[in-house]
């Protein structure tokens, strides 16, 4: 964002991009408290007013949250499996391991006829295509293709995915958007050519349907934003989802 632009937006607006470089920079992580409105106002040269202001606006977002009586807090970042775990069939109660992430690639496509009505775009319009590999004790369990508006995001880096936790942790940091789950749709479904490749899928495994996952999620104001299809191996471990 040049100087410019800057001057053009109101000062509220200046304040909360600010915030949100700050954030993304990781002056400030997942919990830690800002400095008070008062202490905001006089670092960035604005109102009190202003600062409230933008830090409502980040707080409706659910970038930040308060406790009364104590302060502002950055909200967690949401990890891109969000409630669901991979265990083995049976055992509810056993703890996840950690997946291992792996950024596969950034790139740029149209969206199809299904794909742009999801997202409610015009037809062929531009995407951004971010595919991730995901790694259960070094073997290979799930493939992310996801779909982003990229009117919406643009500027993405492949960099700045390569180096965060996911696509939802890069969106909230460097964009300032935080997504939420709109709909999922699950079905058994034979891998492509391709996928099979990443997902290491030889031999009699080959033969096993994956389970693929169709995720439509939006920004906290209702816009849709992502379109993301997962094929997860399920003949080890089972895709369980945590209800708190």
């Amino acid at each position: 964002m040049t100087a410019n632009t800057l001057k053009r937006q109101p000062l509220y607006v200046q304040v909360k991009q600010l915030l949100l470089q700050r954030m993304g920079e990781g002056e400030w992580r997942a919990h830690d408290a800002l400095p008070s409105e008062w202490e905001l106002a006089g670092e960035l040269g604005a109102s009190q007013g202003t600062v409230r202001k933008a830090l409502s606006e980040l707080e409706s977002a659910g970038l930040l949250y308060r406790q009364q009586g104590r302060g502002t807090y950055v909200a967690p970042v949401p990890g891109d499996w969000g409630d669901a775990v991979l265990l083995t069939p049976g055992l509810f109660s056993e703890p996840p391991d950690e997946l291992a992430r792996e950024f596969l690639g950034l790139s740029r496509l149209n969206a199809s006829e299904d794909i742009a009505d999801a997202l409610q775009l015009r037809r062929l319009a531009p995407l951004l295509r971010i595919r991730q590999l995901w790694r259960w004790h070094g073997a290979p369990v799930a493939l992310d293709d996801v779909l982003l508006p990229a009117e919406a995001f643009e500027g993405m880096e492949a960099r700045w995915l390569r180096n965060s936790a996911g696509v939802y942790a890069t969106l909230q940091q460097r964009f300032g958007v935080r997504l939420r789950v709109r709909s999922e749709q699950f079905r058994a479904e034979m891998l492509p050519r391709e996928e099979a490749g990443l997902l290491g899928v030889t031999g009699m495994v080959a033969d096993v349907p994956a389970l693929c996952l169709l995720r439509l999620s939006e920004s906290m104001d209702g816009r849709p934003l992502e379109w993301r299809q997962r094929y997860c191996l399920t003949h080890q471990l089972a895709y369980t989802v945590k209800h708190d």
